[in-house]
């Protein structure tokens, strides 16, 4: 249940758009830097950490674009691109 609520809080967040997310970053990051422990002071780490962890998880996703294929024994895929 807990994992299921989890989830769809994940799927709201990943619905807004990036650049907007990343705009409030820092907005939370300085309410997060205040260190004035309350409800509002918990709220702004875990929105922190959820607006980070968009941008973390688009960073794996290009870096994962970039790399280069291997075979299975581990060396890379080459071919053969002018003859």
């Amino acid at each position: 249940m807990i994992a299921e609520a989890i989830e769809r809080l994940a799927d709201r967040v990943l619905a807004y758009d990036e650049p907007e997310l990343t705009a409030l970053l820092n907005h939370f990051k300085s309410r997060m830097e205040q260190l004035e422990i309350s409800p509002a002071w918990e709220r702004a780490v875990i929105a922190y950490f959820l607006i980070n962890g968009v941008r973390v998880k688009n960073s794996l996703k290009k870096g994962n674009k970039h790399k280069p294929e291997r075979q299975s024994d581990g060396r890379p895929a080459l071919r053969l691109v002018k003859a």
